[in-house]
C-alpha cells in the first residue's frame, strides 16, 4: 500500500507530486499550467503532461507507464484536464484509463468519470438518476426518428453526444428543409440527440463548481437571431449572481457525475431551471478575474489534499 509522501513541510500540509494531465500545454487552455503553478505555490511538485506524452517503455513486469519523462507510479495525484474531443476516441480513452488504473495514484477524476461526462447520453442518464432536471430527450438513428420528435414537440434541436463548443448542434423546423442537414450529421456521427427547443434569447448560465462549491457564475446571451449560447457563435458573456436555486442545481449536477471541477450548462424555464451539459474541462477560469481563477484553483488542491490519501491507501 502507497500513501501519499510527505517530501517535506508545505504551506498547505505534505508535499505531493502532482500531475496535470492538461488540454495542451497552455496555447488553448491557460488554466493547465496555471493548476501546475498554484500546486507550486501550495508547496507541491507538479508537472504538466498530455495524453500524447503518456507512453509505454519495457519493464520486467512488461512495461512502465510514462507521464512525459516519469514514471506514472512516481505520482501522488493526478489532476486531469484531458482533451477527448480529438484524434482517436479509443486510443485517448485507453490512455486515460491507464492513468486511472495506476495503483496508489489519485486521479482527479478518473476515466469513468471522463467517458461519462463527454457523453451526453450517458451525462443524461447519470443527472437522472440524481433526479437532477434535463430536457426530455429521445435517441436518433433515422429521419424516421427526427419525424417523430418534430411530431412530439415542433421545433427540435439534435446534436451530438460529444463534442463541445456547440459543434454539431441545430434547429430543426421541417423535416424536409433540413434533410441534406441530418443526413449529414448522421453521417458524421450515428447517432444523435433531439431535444424540444427552449427559449435562450435571455441566456443560460455556466456556473463553474470546484470541490463542491461554486466558483464562477456567468449567463451566456446567444447573438441575435441564434440560439446557441457559444462565444464562438457570437454570444455574450457576463459575470453575474445566480439564483441560489440555478447555484444547488450546478453543485447537484456536478457531484452527481463526480467531478472535483465542473462547469454546469443550466436554461431557466418557465417550469424551473434545467441542465443541458456538464462540462469536465471549464474554460476561461480567469474570466472574472485572477483571484476567483486562484480560488477555484485552491479549491482544487483542497480536494487533492484532503483526498489522495485516502485513495491511495484503497487502491494500493
Amino acid at each position: 500500500m502507497r500513501l501519499a509522501r510527505a517530501r517535506g513541510p508545505g504551506p498547505k500540509g505534505d508535499i505531493m507530486k502532482v500531475g496535470i494531465l492538461g488540454w495542451d500545454h497552455g496555447e488553448r487552455d491557460p488554466d493547465t499550467p496555471g493548476l501546475a503553478e498554484a500546486g507550486r505555490r501550495r508547496g507541491h511538485e507538479t508537472s504538466v503532461f498530455t495524453l500524447e506524452e503518456i507512453s509505454h517503455v519495457p519493464a520486467r513486469n512488461g512495461y512502465e507507464l510514462m507521464l512525459g519523462p516519469e514514471p506514472a507510479a512516481s505520482f501522488d495525484a493526478v489532476i486531469s484536464r484531458a482533451d477527448l474531443s480529438v484524434g482517436r476516441w479509443q486510443d485517448r480513452v485507453e490512455r486515460l484509463a491507464l492513468v486511472s488504473s495506476v495503483p496508489g495514484l489519485a486521479m482527479f477524476d478518473p476515466a469513468e468519470v471522463w467517458v461519462a461526462s463527454q457523453s451526453k447520453f450517458r451525462t443524461i442518464q447519470r443527472l437522472a438518476e440524481q433526479d437532477v432536471p434535463t430536457p426530455p430527450t429521445r435517441g436518433c438513428t433515422s429521419l424516421e426518428d427526427v419525424a417523430a420528435a418534430l411530431a412530439e414537440w415542433g421545433r427540435t434541436v439534435v446534436k451530438q453526444s460529444s463534442g463541445y463548443g456547440g459543434t454539431g448542434v441545430e434547429l430543426v423546423t421541417d423535416l424536409d428543409a433540413d434533410k441534406a442537414m441530418l443526413e449529414d450529421l448522421f453521417g458524421r456521427y450515428g447517432t444523435l440527440l433531439a431535444q424540444p427547443y427552449m427559449e435562450t434569447a435571455q441566456g443560460e448560465y455556466r456556473i463553474v463548481v470546484a470541490d463542491g462549491r461554486p466558483g464562477y457564475q456567468l449567463l451566456k446571451v446567444p447573438a441575435p437571431g441564434q440560439f446557441k449560447c457559444n462565444l464562438n457563435f457570437g454570444a455574450t458573456i457576463d459575470a453575474v449572481d445566480a439564483p441560489p436555486e440555478v447555484l444547488d442545481l450546478a453543485v447537484r449536477a456536478c457531484l452527481a457525475m463526480g467531478l472535483t471541477l465542473g462547469g454546469a450548462d443550466i436554461l431557466p424555464t418557465p417550469d424551473g431551471p434545467v441542465v443541458l451539459e456538464v462540462n469536465e474541462v471549464p474554460g476561461k477560469l480567469g474570466f472574472v478575474g485572477e483571484e476567483t481563477r486562484q480560488q477555484i484553483f485552491d479549491s482544487v488542491y483542497g480536494a487533492v489534499e484532503r483526498r489522495t490519501p485516502e485513495i491511495a491507501a484503497a487502491r494500493g
